[in-house]
């Protein structure tokens, strides 16, 4: 079988497999404060943030639209899911807890899901509400033991910690940004966890947002290696993959600019998963900053196969087809990226630019003025596409007075 054919017969077991990979059922959209930009995926996300405690059901509807403007931004998934998790009490009591047939649900593959898209964009989000997710669970274990919330819950929480399984006092402490704390408290959970492969790919994740590249990647490379000695029949997490931890690896050494050892990591996640997408994107664009053009398209081809419906993906692969001076290719990709989100604006405006080259103006307006009206207010590129439609509006109507004077 060719590689592409390959791709493609993944594509379809991997979309088989994760029903749930986007955002799940669609959410009405909250009502913001007055004067917010309900253009603005980060005026969602930080409406969530701030209801997330009292409101989760709203929580969870401001991060599935800021999900929905931003396709490309890991956050908003990861919090999403953490809302979902706060609807649901006990069940988040059971994972907090590490229930194995919780795990194990069809319900807890359906949020892992989400964590999973989440860390394939942003394999170091900042995990800013596991925190949150804690206090609402000792809360409610207080609630539900004494019949109420103490008075003093945050000397009741420093007391739970102390007598807390040392993987749960890493947990919190990551949260926090108590990264020593929680580099610690990893270290000691090794002793007895029975998952340690997550264990070291959390130091790794913490030694990564520490700028420590040499630790950071001594932990993935651990993690990998207890995969790969785990035994078949333990339950296994599904977004910590080898894939995963070769990917994160890759996407260290690239912000190193070690493009060699990015792209020989980025190889080492495919080989491990040939269905893992974001790094076919991302050695089409680490090709592209080289000028290989035709390693870039082919990755990227490859990337949009795998994964047809993701937006993002779409719109990077209209990029560097446009970029590459395939412009009629990029438009298609560029209409396909905008009928699977068409609040995502950004495609509008590469979509504006491809058909203004090819000298398309109604349709280069058209983009351009549909992205006027979904990009946020703040967007710097606003500017820039109101002076295309200007200029091309005038070159239209100049060459239609033309037209019409002639005998």
């Amino acid at each position: 079988m060719s590689r592409v054919l390959l791709v493609v017969a993944l594509a379809v077991v991997f979309t088989t497999e994760l029903p749930a990979q986007r955002l799940g059922a669609p959410a009405p959209r909250p009502r913001l404060e007055a004067g917010a930009d309900t253009n603005d995926a980060n005026a969602y996300y930080q409406y969530g943030l701030q209801t997330f405690d009292r409101d989760a059901a709203s929580a969870s509807a401001a991060f599935y639209w800021a999900a929905r403007l931003n396709p490309g931004w890991g956050e908003p998934l990861y919090a999403r899911r953490a809302a979902l998790l706060m609807m649901q009490p006990r069940f988040m009591r059971q994972v907090i807890e590490g229930d194995r047939r919780t795990l194990a649900s069809r319900e807890s593959r359906r949020l892992d899901s989400l964590q999973f898209r989440a860390l394939m964009l942003s394999p170091f989000l900042t995990r800013r509400l596991d925190r949150r997710m804690f206090v609402a669970y000792v809360r409610n274990y207080y609630t539900e033991t004494a019949g109420g919330a103490p008075a003093d819950l945050n000397y009741q929480i420093d007391q739970f910690l102390r007598e807390a399984p040392d993987a749960m006092r890493a947990w919190v402490a990551y949260s926090d940004g108590n990264f020593p704390v929680a580099l610690i408290s990893y270290q000691r959970a090794l002793t007895t966890s029975r998952d340690k492969a997550a264990i070291h790919l959390d130091r790794g994740r913490i030694f990564a947002m520490q700028n420590q590249v040499d630790s950071a990647n001594n932990e993935f490379k651990l993690s990998i290696g207890e995969m790969q000695e785990k035994d078949t029949k333990d339950l296994v997490i599904f977004y910590n993959s080898k894939a995963l931890a070769e990917y994160s690896t890759a996407v260290l050494l690239e912000g190193s600019e070690n493009f060699l050892g990015a792209r020989e990591a980025y190889g080492r996640a495919l080989q491990e998963d040939l269905a893992y997408y974001p790094a076919h994107v991302r050695l089409g664009l680490l090709a592209l900053g080289q000028k290989d053009t035709t390693t870039a398209m082919s990755e990227l081809a490859l990337a949009s196969q795998l994964a047809p419906d993701e937006p993002y993906v779409r719109y990077t692969n209209g990029y560097v087809l446009a970029a590459c001076g395939h412009l009629a290719e990029a438009a298609g990709e560029l209409k396909k990226a905008v009928e699977l989100e068409p609040y995502y604006a950004l495609p509008y405006l590469r979509l504006g630019q491809v058909n203004e080259h090819l000298e398309k103006g109604p349709e280069a307006v058209r983009a351009y003025s549909k992205f006027l009206e979904v990009a946020a207010a703040q967007d710097a590129q606003r500017a820039y596409a109101s002076e295309h439609v200007k200029d091309i509006q005038e070159l239209l109507a100049a060459a239609a007075t033309a037209g019409a004077a002639k005998p």
